[in-house]
């Protein structure tokens, strides 16, 4: 019977070790799930993160080739940035500015270097060339 007895003894003993391991490796599970679940809250953060930065990052992208675009179209206008330039488009201005005077000028007073007799001559002439035809009849012989 000691026989019976010690294997009973012995199966309880393992049955005790066996039930302490389970408490042990329940209570590591819950301690590991307790530290999962943190964990998978931050990796679909990260996740939703790296989603907006990859659509941002398609955006700026397509911001920068636009701002390319525009600069490769103004690249032929940087040489009108130079003092050198800007020198010559200010001439150019000023020359502009005098030719405009000219013409109104001119446009004021057609015949700058006429006498006030001529010119009243011409603008009767202008009015009424008609009174001058007599000028253009051939001569009788």
């Amino acid at each position: 019977m000691s026989n019976i007895a010690e294997r009973y003894i012995y199966l309880c003993r393992c049955y005790i070790e066996l039930a302490d391991r389970f408490q042990k490796l329940d209570v590591e599970h819950m301690t590991l799930k307790g530290k999962m679940v943190p964990m998978l809250k931050a990796m679909k953060s990260y996740k939703h993160t790296i989603e907006q930065l990859s659509q941002e990052k398609l955006e700026l992208e397509q911001k920068l080739q636009a701002v390319t675009a525009q600069y490769e179209a103004l690249k032929p206008f940087e040489a009108l940035l130079q003092p050198e330039t800007q020198a010559v488009l200010a001439e150019a201005e000023e020359q502009m500015n005098l030719v405009q005077q000219t013409i109104e000028e001119i446009e004021q007073e057609t015949d700058p270097d006429m006498s006030e007799a001529d010119k009243t001559l011409l603008k009767e002439y202008s009015e009424h060339s008609d009174e001058f035809s007599w000028m253009n009849t051939p001569a009788k012989s």
